[in-house]
């Protein structure tokens, strides 16, 4: 897997999986180290934009 194609972190100590089919592909011991790290969830396109731009939002220093 290759980072920001497949996956990319996240703010928050968070892994967004953007290959799932990749990743299903994994060996179960790989997928289940993964997903014991990390609280799973699949969200659709607009709710992962939804909590993008709440994040960016977070993260604009205004001066």
């Amino acid at each position: 897997m290759f980072s920001f194609t497949d996956f990319m972190p996240y703010p928050g100590c968070r892994l967004v999986i953007l290959n799932s089919e990749k990743f299903e592909s994994l060996p179960d011991d790989i997928q289940a180290i993964v997903q014991q790290a990390f609280d799973i969830r699949e969200s659709s396109p607009q709710e992962a934009q939804q909590v993008n731009n709440a994040l960016m939002q977070e993260l604009v220093v205004q001066e």
